[in-house]
């Protein structure tokens, strides 16, 4: 599985992207243009919410 596309968001822009913890999960949520990246893949969703904790994003325990 290739995550090179979503790198940015625990790398270069892991300042704008958080996690919300919400009932399912985490929500992945861009804070400076207020939007949340959706992953339909859910292998691909589960690799990338591991790599922002693992790089230590910030959780929000909501908005």
């Amino acid at each position: 599985m290739n995550l090179e596309e979503f790198r940015y968001i625990w790398t270069t822009n892991r300042e704008d992207h958080v996690l919300i913890k919400v009932k399912s999960g985490y929500a992945i949520y861009n804070r400076t243009e207020k939007t949340a990246l959706l992953i339909e893949d859910d292998e691909k969703y589960e690799a990338i919410i591991k790599n922002m904790l693992d790089n230590g994003c910030e959780v929000l325990e909501s908005l």
